[in-house]
């Protein structure tokens, strides 16, 4: 995975209408990105993904409205989920639910399934 195929995925979804780029970095040993993807029904993803050679973290938040709707991650908190450390945020919960890790392809397919 890559900050190139992370954005070849966005820009080629037919969910996205456009990105903007809030911070990029490509170095040799890490990649980063900060980036907004404005989508279709008024929804808007945040991508914030970071990649070296043996970590990755990842935040993917999906919001409308500025109300949250759902934010995939693998922050190191909540340790006593199963899936620990990824998991998902969902509205009206104390706490994450269990989820695999998800890559930018997968939070698309989901949210897909969120606008049908």
């Amino acid at each position: 995975m890559t900050v190139s195929h992370i954005l070849a995925v966005l820009s080629s979804s037919d969910l996205v209408i456009d990105i903007e780029i809030i911070e990029m970095n490509v170095e040799p040993k890490t990649q980063s990105l900060r980036a907004k993807a404005i989508l279709k029904k008024g929804y808007v993803l945040y991508v914030n993904e970071g990649i070296g050679e043996n970590y990755r973290r990842y935040s993917y938040h999906l919001q409308k409205d500025d109300k949250m709707i759902r934010r995939w991650d693998n922050a190191p908190h909540w340790s006593g989920i199963r899936t620990f450390p990824f998991y998902l945020h969902i509205p009206d919960k104390d706490k994450p639910i269990e989820c695999g890790e998800v890559f930018v392809s997968d939070v698309l397919l989901e949210i897909k399934d969120i606008f049908r």
